[in-house]
């Protein structure tokens, strides 16, 4: 009888420290998604629901933000002082133009994500730069999205009516300046 209660007493032992393993390795997984949340912001909820699994999703950012450090650039200081001055005409344009100014800011966080090397060829699709940009600088991922939707939508709405001046289409195009300004900040810093 006491060789019974001694195998059930190392069988409970046994059991107790193998459910306290699984809980502690669960619970180090959930810390490693909760810092992949904070890590890669938005774009790591839009990569688990277009993958199915977070496993699979912190894998592919992962292996995204690799190829993307490896392939940016800093900018030259020339390059940071041209970069400047065409954002200080993009802002200057606005009160006269807003719809040219708009154009002008894509054009120039367009040409400055070119020259960072977040294009990595000239076919690279909008959503591919968007991707790259998102692994790197998560914090303003959603703002390049969103600030280029704008764009979309105002240049749609001035091709189809004469009323495209309207305050609300130049309230559209005030926000879209202020994201693409917080994209041009982020990636002329360095």
């Amino acid at each position: 009888i006491i060789i019974a209660i001694v195998v059930v007493a190392v069988v409970i032992v046994l059991l107790a420290l193998y459910f306290a393993s699984r809980r502690r390795s669960a619970q180090r997984s959930e810390e490693q998604r909760e810092r992949s949340r904070e890590e890669f912001g938005s774009e790591y909820e839009r990569t688990v629901e277009e993958r199915g699994s977070e496993e699979d999703a912190e894998r592919e950012l992962r292996e995204r933000r690799g190829r993307v450090e490896r392939r940016i650039e800093p900018l030259s200081e020339e390059s940071s002082g041209r970069f400047g001055e065409r954002w200080t005409e993009v802002e200057r344009v606005f009160v006269e133009n807003p719809e040219r100014s708009i154009e002008m800011a894509d054009r120039t966080v367009s040409d400055l994500l070119s020259e960072r090397r977040f294009v990595s060829d000239a076919g690279q699709s909008d959503e591919e730069t968007e991707q790259s940009l998102a692994v790197m600088y998560p914090e303003v991922a959603d703002d390049y999205r969103e600030a280029r939707r704008i764009r979309a939508e105002v240049v749609g709405r001035s091709a189809g009516s004469a009323e495209a001046d309207s305050e609300e289409s130049t309230e559209d195009l005030r926000q879209a300046i202020r994201k693409y300004r917080a994209v041009y900040e982020r990636l002329v810093q360095q």
